[in-house]
């Protein structure tokens, strides 16, 4: 008797929480962002936080060797 309300119980927790997974989450290492446009090399830092919104600095012009 008690075996089954747990299980009952389980289940009803079940059907209303969703189960978590381990790669919800997205990585926050930051990454370099480059383009070439009209001969110039510009660049930018990005990183991504926990809940996957990837936030980028300002556009800097580099090096064309940098590209």
């Amino acid at each position: 008797m008690f075996q089954t309300l747990t299980r009952r119980a389980t289940r009803a927790v079940e059907v209303l929480l969703p189960k978590a997974t381990a790669d919800a989450a997205c990585p926050p290492d930051p990454y370099t962002q480059c383009k070439y446009i009209n001969g110039v090399c510009f660049c930018r830092r990005c990183s991504t936080n926990g809940a996957c919104v990837t936030h980028c600095g300002v556009w800097e012009s580099k090096s064309n060797n940098y590209c």
